[in-house]
């Protein structure tokens, strides 16, 4: 079977899973176009069908191997593309200055909508802190184990640097499991992830479902938000920037608790053993905490000596709402969005050397990045870069995405 039969059949298999979705046409049509109207020649959803193609193909991360894969595509290629053609020039292909210009000023809030698909809640929670004493969560007896979960963590782009020195950083949200990113957001050089938290979620859907993140957003407003504004759960890290919190939580009795959930890991020459407990907390001073987690890891790289990290962290969902095997699930499903997003796009796309910094370009980029990653695993496809190889024609690209 050819590849682009191949990737015909994977655009079915995408489809598949959600029916509803609009096409990709519609989706990019969506996006605001900002432009002037006067001498516009490439509508906005075409520049972004030429990105996301190109991106495709293994080796075309740049604005100058963009328009060197566009410059190879065929006539029929070029009307799925949909192009603008006149009788004497045949199809017209932008320049360089064109697609860097896209790249530069398309709203990346709008495109994210559009490629990731993400579940958008109806009415977005407004980002205010919440009223905790007025949480309009259903009590918790009522409440069914949630099975979905989303990680939220940050990623400096190294090679990208503003005018000021100061580098390119993306908070993003993934999907436990697949790692499928939901969401980005450019972090501000005079902000800091903290600031953007409630923004990067406040589109989701986020009832019933747990967020989990590192410890630099271990803050109460936040944890308070989600609870109350979100009806989400939380499991949230403790370390050292809240030393209050952290100490209260080593100071609990654990010799006297019993582990919980004990799981280990061989191969490829590293061993791995982690232990949890848990304990019910009723007067610990944050938001809504019902639970405390203790984790020990051992671990042990060939040639290496053993190491050992305890970590702490404490979660809203009472023992009814959420097993020791599930928040033992929910803690290593945090390194979802670390390996299936961050590593993907700094060792395959090679976001760590990129140089673009202008604009919105750094987070548009990382969006087409994670696009391609997302769409190849959904569509069953195993190795992301060996799938970009294959992906190599605009045709393979089109299907795949599931241009008509």
């Amino acid at each position: 079977m050819s590849v682009g039969a191949l990737s015909r059949a994977a655009a079915v298999v995408v489809g598949a899973g959600a029916v509803s979705r609009a096409g990709i046409w519609e989706r990019l049509a969506a996006i605001p176009d900002h432009r002037s109207a006067r001498g516009l020649v490439y509508p906005l959803p075409v520049l972004a069908a030429v990105w996301l193609c190109a991106v495709t193909a293994a080796g075309h991360d740049r604005v100058a191997a963009v328009t060197e894969w566009l410059a190879a595509t065929s006539w029929t290629e070029r009307v799925r593309l949909r192009l603008p053609w006149n009788p004497w020039d045949g199809h017209l292909l932008p320049d360089e200055a064109t697609i860097r210009r896209f790249l530069n000023t398309v709203d990346d809030q709008a495109l994210a909508t559009a490629l990731l698909d993400p579940p958008l809640a109806d009415t977005p929670a407004d980002l205010t802190d919440a009223v905790p004493s007025a949480p309009v969560r259903p009590p918790a007896g009522d409440q069914a184990v949630p099975v979905r979960a989303y990680a939220v963590d940050g990623k400096t782009s190294r090679g990208a640097k503003r005018a000021d020195g100061s580098q390119v950083h993306l908070l993003g949200v993934a999907a436990h499991g697949a790692g499928a990113l939901l969401g980005q957001r450019e972090i501000d050089a005079k902000s800091n992830e903290t600031t953007e938290f409630r923004a990067l979620l406040a589109p989701l859907e986020l009832a019933g479902a747990f967020v989990s993140f590192d410890a630099l957003h271990t803050v109460r407003s936040n944890l308070d938000w989600l609870v109350v504004r979100k009806n989400a759960h939380y499991l949230a890290v403790a370390k050292h920037n809240q030393p209050k919190l952290r100490a209260f939580l080593a100071a609990l009795p654990w010799t006297e608790i019993p582990t919980a959930d004990l799981t280990r890991d061989r191969g490829h020459g590293r061993e791995e053993t982690r232990t949890l407990k848990v304990a019910t907390v009723t007067h610990l001073d944050f938001p809504h905490a019902a639970q405390a987690i203790r984790i020990r890891r051992w671990r042990r790289q060939k040639g290496q000596p053993a190491s050992h990290e305890t970590i702490y962290a404490i979660t809203d969902a009472t023992a009814d709402q959420a097993s020791p095997a599930l928040l033992a699930d929910l803690a290593r499903g945090q390194w979802h969005i670390e390996v299936k997003q961050h590593y993907v796009r700094d060792v395959t796309f090679g976001e760590d050397s990129s140089t673009s910094r202008t604009g919105r370009g750094p987070a548009v980029l990382a969006l087409f990045r994670a696009t391609v990653a997302d769409t190849l695993r959904r569509a069953g496809h195993r190795s992301v870069p060996a799938c970009r190889r294959a992906h190599k024609t605009a045709t393979a690209a089109l299907d795949l995405h599931g241009f008509p």
